[in-house]
């Protein structure tokens, strides 16, 4: 199909004001000029295209925002078997161990040397407890794996939430106290932007965009 064609105009001869007698179909057409016409059909063209591809984002940005919260990863291995009943036991505390968790967004994990406190002599006969002398003979830090995140648009301060809003952390991580496992999957899959939000809401927080989406 020629240009013409594309653009409803006729190449038969004996149309006025086209090239080789070329005939308008178009009732637009036949109120402008041939280069009006053009340009007219060239914006709508550009436009439509605009919309089309203002289309094809939105749906990728709903798809890959649905994939995030829906896609469940495997359970990694963590170094050490941590047992948090355990430690929980001997009236060791969350922030004992997750040191910024009062003052900074990220809780963080445990440094070698907190470890050491305890560990610097051989305690009860669980079979993972030697590595952690084995590490500082190393001088090397026990390689944590994070699996707790959020998605790169949501900002979240643990310090925030712990200091000032006196949040429990079970209202998210659930009941630590009681596991006895590591933690190998991520612990807060369940939270969506529905979850924050009620939260917000019924504690008469600000529930502004920016406050969470920086």
């Amino acid at each position: 199909m020629g240009l013409y064609h594309m653009l409803g105009l006729s190449t038969r001869a004996g149309g006025p004001g086209l090239p080789g007698g070329a005939r308008r179909h178009s009732p637009v057409a036949g109120e402008l000029g041939q280069y009006e016409y053009l340009a007219l059909r060239k914006k709508t063209t550009k436009l439509k295209f605009r919309l089309l591809l203002l289309v094809l984002a939105a749906g990728t940005a709903a798809a890959v925002l649905g994939f995030s919260f829906s896609f469940r990863p495997a359970p990694v291995v963590q170094p050490l078997a941590f047992d948090h009943k355990r430690h929980g036991a001997e009236d060791i505390a969350c922030k004992d161990c997750h040191k910024r968790v009062e003052d900074s967004p990220y809780a963080t994990f445990p440094k070698l040397k907190q470890c050491l406190l305890c560990h610097l002599e051989a305690k009860g006969n669980h079979p993972d407890e030697p590595k952690i002398r084995d590490y500082a003979k190393e001088k090397k830090e026990i390689p944590w794996i994070q699996v707790n995140r959020l998605p790169g648009h949501v900002y979240f301060s643990h310090a925030a939430h712990v200091k000032y809003a006196r949040m429990d952390c079970k209202e998210c991580h659930g009941d630590m106290k009681e596991r006895t496992e590591p933690v190998t999957v991520s612990q807060i899959q369940h939270l969506d932007m529905n979850t924050c939000m009620d939260c917000h809401k019924e504690k008469g927080v600000s529930t502004d965009c920016l406050r969470c989406h920086k």
